[in-house]
C-alpha cells in the first residue's frame, strides 16, 4: 500500500475530528511537546493558583521554590492531599465535641461558634479549633449576652431574602435559605451563612476541576510525549509515519472532550459572577445593618468568579492548543504524504 494510502486508512477513524487549519497555519507547539518538565512546573504552578486547599497551595508553591516539581507530582501532591483531608478530619471531629460538649443554654457563644465552623469553609474550620473555640467560651465564660441577631432584621431583609433565588447565587445558598424561619436565623445567615455558602460553593467548583485535571494529567502527559518521540522518529525515518498519526489520534480521541469542559466552566463562572454583582446591588439598595456588610462580601465573591473565568479560559487555551496541535501534525502528515 502506497504511504499516502496509508496515511488516509490511519486517519479515517479520525476525520471527524481534523478539522483545524492548514499547516501554514498551524497551532504554537505545546510546551508539553518541546520541554515536558517546563510542562510539570507549569502545572505544579496551576495547583499552587487553582487548588482549593491554602495547605496543598502551598505545598505546591514550596515545590517549585525547591525545584522539586516532578517529586512533587509523583507523590508530594497526594501526601499534601492526604494531610489536608486528615487536618480537616480533626478540626471538624474538634467542632462536633465542642458543639456536643457546650449546648446552646449554658454555652451559647460557643456552640454557635462551633456550629456555623461545622457547616463552613476548611478555612472557617480551621479558625474555630486554632482560635475561635477558645474566643467564644471567654465570652460565655464572662457571661456575655448572646446576640442572635434578630433585633437588627427588618422587612427588607425579608424582601432581600425572597429575591435571592431569582440571583441564582449558588447550590449551597439555596439549601440553607430552605432552613431559615425565625428572624434569628435570617440574621445567623445575613451575618455568617450567606457568604460562607458562597466560598463553599466556589470551593467545591475547583476540588471538582483540580481533581478531574489531576485524573488526566499523567495520561495526558504520557500520550503527547510518546506521539511527540514516534513523530520526531517518523520524520527521521526510523518509523512509520501511520505509526505516529495513530498516535496523534489517540491523543486526540482521549482529551477532545476537554477544550468544551472548560468552554462550560467559563460560562458557568461568568455566569456566577454576574449574579453576585446583582446580589451586591440587591443588597445595597436595601441598606439595612445586615445587609451593607453583604454589598462589600458580595464584591469579593464577585471578583473571585472574575478569577475564575480567566482562569477555565486559561485553561481551555491549553487543551485546546494542544488537541489542535495533534490534529494540524495529522493533517501535516497528510499533506506531505
Amino acid at each position: 500500500m502506497k504511504r499516502r494510502n496509508v496515511l488516509l486508512t490511519v486517519a479515517a477513524a479520525g476525520m471527524g475530528v481534523l478539522a483545524g487549519p492548514s499547516p501554514a497555519r498551524a497551532a504554537a507547539v505545546p510546551v508539553l511537546v518541546t520541554n515536558p518538565a517546563e510542562a510539570d512546573r507549569e502545572f505544579v504552578r496551576w495547583l499552587s493558583v487553582h487548588d482549593p486547599r491554602a495547605s496543598v497551595r502551598s505545598a505546591a508553591e514550596t515545590a517549585l521554590a525547591g525545584g522539586t516539581a516532578a517529586a512533587f507530582l509523583a507523590s508530594g501532591y497526594q501526601t499534601a492531599l492526604d494531610q489536608a483531608a486528615q487536618a480537616r478530619a480533626n478540626d471538624l471531629a474538634f467542632a462536633d465535641r465542642m458543639a456536643s460538649e457546650h449546648p446552646a443554654p449554658t454555652f451559647p457563644w460557643v456552640n454557635a461558634a462551633a456550629r456555623r465552623a461545622i457547616e463552613g469553609t476548611d478555612a472557617e474550620l480551621a479558625e474555630f479549633a486554632r482560635t475561635g473555640y477558645a474566643a467564644a467560651l471567654k465570652d460565655d465564660q464572662a457571661h456575655v449576652p448572646y446576640d442572635d441577631g434578630a433585633a437588627l432584621v427588618t422587612a427588607s431583609d425579608w424582601d432581600f431574602l425572597a429575591d435571592l433565588a431569582r440571583l441564582d447565587p449558588g447550590t449551597n445558598i439555596y439549601q440553607r435559605v430552605r432552613f431559615i424561619d425565625t428572624d434569628a436565623d435570617l440574621a445567623g445567615f445575613l451575618r455568617y451563612g450567606l457568604l460562607s455558602a458562597a466560598a463553599l460553593d466556589l470551593e467545591l467548583l475547583r476540588a471538582q476541576y483540580v481533581a478531574d485535571e489531576w485524573a488526566k494529567w499523567p495520561e495526558a502527559r504520557f500520550r503527547t510525549v510518546q506521539a511527540a518521540t514516534i513523530d520526531k522518529a517518523a520524520r527521521e525515518g526510523t518509523t512509520s509515519p501511520a505509526v505516529a498519526v495513530q498516535a496523534w489520534q489517540q491523543l486526540i480521541s482521549r482529551f477532545e472532550r476537554q477544550p468544551a469542559y472548560w468552554s462550560g466552566g467559563e460560562r458557568l463562572a461568568r455566569t456566577r459572577s454576574e449574579s453576585w454583582g446583582r446580589i451586591g446591588m440587591r443588597a445595597g439598595m436595601a441598606s439595612t445593618p445586615l445587609l451593607d456588610p453583604v454589598v462589600s462580601g458580595a464584591a469579593e465573591v464577585r471578583s473571585r468568579w472574575v478569577a475564575e473565568t480567566n482562569g477555565a479560559a486559561q485553561q481551555y487555551g491549553w487543551w485546546n492548543g494542544l488537541i489542535q496541535y495533534a490534529q494540524n501534525t495529522v493533517l501535516d502528515w497528510m499533506h506531505s504524504a
